[in-house]
């Protein structure tokens, strides 16, 4: 259970999302059965100034620092034993098998120093992190991290916020991120990676697609950490123009507002793997529609996920497993990185591809 306290005009605006025709309004395959079920996860409770939201539906938001962030985690594994079992390990870096897996912390300086642990053989496709570490504004160890996370005196660095880094430093070798951008992710989850993005460059204009569940605990956790910033939820966009804002939270049913040739940088992480096909091929085209010439598309998947429901031992799935390589990519698109995530590799078994494109038009 994450809680927070908000202004009551906040606290106003956020109660109307969640009775709005936008929260409850979505389409039947927007849903896998995988999100079918953690959508049903979320709770959110309101008690004054308070907002409360528990569920994990894509939240990873990282815990509090002091006392109120050892009672969360104690509540958390109080209400679940086994995750207690799986801590463990992860602490272990065992999961059932000899192979010793790596932290998100270790695995990091591994990559970002060129060790032949993260296997940095160069080749076309592939990321040259000696190159990474030279651009400005790279994050070049777990030192560095530590001095640098802006929300580090409220939360703790975790797995999640590492990726986040990760991946904010592969863009920032491609691309100023310093610059006023458009930029859309699509199932940011909780927005970890979002609110680096923004604290980079707090000119650009971000639009978060997701479920409206999911957008419940970004809307919250974004508006945490940026009081100041300017943000538009998604039962508020037609008296609106989403230029104006820095923040911008649409569901999938509203992603026809998105202008065409309109975005600067497009990012998936995590999350077409876990989609129905028809969803997955109405976001490529979204990519292909609203990215400008010569834009970026980042996205970060595994090899293969069957987006099932908790019930996949006994059942065998409605949709068929979803495999990077048959993504519905455009021909036309120039690739800049497609590798095995390195960092991912040393810290997880199985796959997760990276690839970042170049947008043509033609």
């Amino acid at each position: 259970m994450i809680n927070y306290k908000f202004p009551p005009k906040f606290v106003d605006r956020f109660r109307a999302y969640l009775d709005s025709e936008e929260y409850s309004d979505i389409n039947a395959h927007s849903k896998s059965e995988y999100w079918k079920h953690h959508s049903k996860t979320v709770v959110i409770n309101i008690s004054g100034n308070q907002i409360s939201v528990d569920g994990r539906a894509g939240c990873y938001i990282p815990p509090e620092k002091g006392i109120s962030g050892l009672k969360n985690k104690f509540i958390r594994l109080v209400n679940d034993p086994s995750a207690l079992v799986s801590l463990i390990k992860r602490k272990m870096g065992a999961y059932g098998c000899e192979i010793r897996l790596l932290s998100y912390f270790e695995a990091f300086d591994k990559v970002m120093s060129s060790d032949k642990l993260s296997n940095p053989e160069l080749s076309p496709y592939r990321i040259n992190f000696k190159k990474i570490k030279e651009r400005p504004g790279a994050v070049v160890s777990m030192e560095d991290m530590n001095k640098i996370y802006f929300a580090r005196d409220k939360y703790k660095i975790t797995a999640n916020i590492v990726h986040s880094y990760y991946l904010y430093n592969i863009l920032n070798g491609y691309l100023d991120l310093t610059k006023k951008r458009r930029i859309l992710e699509i199932g940011a989850g909780n927005g970890n990676l979002l609110s680096i993005l923004h604290n980079a460059s707090k000119n650009s204009n971000i639009i978060d697609v997701d479920l409206p569940e999911t957008l419940a605990h970004a809307i919250l956790y974004i508006s945490d950490l940026f009081p100041d910033a300017r943000i538009l939820m998604p039962h508020e966009t037609k008296p609106h123009n989403i230029d104006d804002f820095d923040f911008v939270f649409l569901t999938p049913m509203q992603i026809h507002m998105i202008e065409d040739i309109a975005v600067d940088l497009a990012i998936n992480i995590s999350s077409f793997q876990e989609m129905t096909h028809k969803q997955i091929e109405e976001y490529f085209q979204l990519i292909q529609r609203c990215g400008k010439n010569n834009s970026y598309f980042l996205t970060s998947n595994r090899v293969e996920k069957i987006p099932s429901g908790p019930d996949v031992y006994e059942k065998e799935a409605l949709e068929p497993p979803n495999r990077f390589s048959e993504y519905p990519w455009s021909p036309n698109n120039n690739i800049l990185v497609y590798e095995i995530c390195r960092l991912c590799g040393l810290c997880q078994l199985g796959g997760i591809y990276i690839r970042l494109e170049q947008i043509k038009k033609e």
